[in-house]
C-alpha cells in the first residue's frame, strides 16, 4: 500500500472516530423542561324529545279522506354550546303526496307525549300566518336534510330551552290516495353556531 493511501485511510479512520466522539459528546449534554397541567374540554350539543321512542303521528288503518291525527312533542336542549335547531324528515311511500302536514310551534304547561292538552300556538308568523305554524304542506314536501331543513324561529337554543310542537297529518280528499302507504321519520337536529 502506498504512503498516500495510508495517509488518506488514516485520515478517514481518525475523521470517523472524531465524528463518533463528537456525537457521544453532544448527546451527553441535554436539558428538558415540562409544562404539565394542560387540559382541554370540548362543548356539547345535546337535543332530546319526550317521545320515548314511540311514533309521533299515526293514522287509523284504512284511513279515509279527511281522517287526521294530531299529537304533540316537546324538544329540549341541554348542550353547553349555543345551537341552531332544524326540522327535516326521511319520507317514503306514495301516500306522502296525499297527506297534508301542519307543524305548529307553541308551548305546553305540562307536556306529556303525545297529548296536546294545554298546547298554545306561538303568535309568530313563520311564513304561514300569525299562528305559530312552521310548516304546512304535503308530507312529501318536508326537507330531507339539515342543510335544507326548517329552522326553528329561535335564533339559537341554549341549555334549558324547550319547545313544544303540534303535528297534524290529514288524508287529502282525492281518489289518488286509495290503497297507498307512507312512512316518515321526523328529525330535529341541533348544530352549534
Amino acid at each position: 500500500m502506498s504512503r498516500t493511501r495510508r495517509i488518506i485511510l488514516s485520515a478517514l479512520v481518525l475523521g470517523a472516530g472524531g465524528l463518533t466522539a463528537g456525537a457521544a459528546t453532544f448527546s451527553a449534554f441535554s436539558a428538558t423542561t415540562g409544562n404539565p397541567g394542560n387540559q382541554f374540554s370540548a362543548g356539547t350539543v345535546t337535543l332530546a324529545d319526550d317521545d320515548a321512542g314511540a311514533a309521533l303521528v299515526a293514522l287509523p288503518s284504512n284511513a279515509r279522506p279527511g281522517d287526521s291525527s294530531t299529537r304533540c312533542i316537546e324538544v329540549s336542549y341541554t348542550g353547553s354550546l349555543a345551537a341552531q335547531v332544524r326540522l327535516y324528515a326521511s319520507v317514503s311511500g306514495g301516500l306522502a303526496d296525499h297527506l297534508t302536514l301542519t307543524v305548529t310551534r307553541g308551548t305546553q304547561a305540562s307536556p306529556t307525549f303525545p297529548a296536546c292538552t294545554g298546547f298554545t300556538p306561538d303568535s309568530g308568523n313563520y311564513g304561514y300566518g300569525t299562528n305559530g305554524i312552521v310548516y304546512q304542506g304535503k308530507l312529501s314536501g318536508l326537507p330531507a336534510s339539515y342543510a335544507s331543513g326548517i329552522t326553528d324561529p329561535a335564533a339559537s337554543w341554549t341549555n334549558g330551552d324547550a319547545r313544544s310542537y303540534r303535528y297534524t297529518v290529514t288524508v287529502d280528499d282525492t281518489p289518488a290516495a286509495q290503497g297507498l302507504t307512507a312512512s316518515a321519520t321526523f328529525n330535529w337536529e341541533a348544530r352549534n353556531l
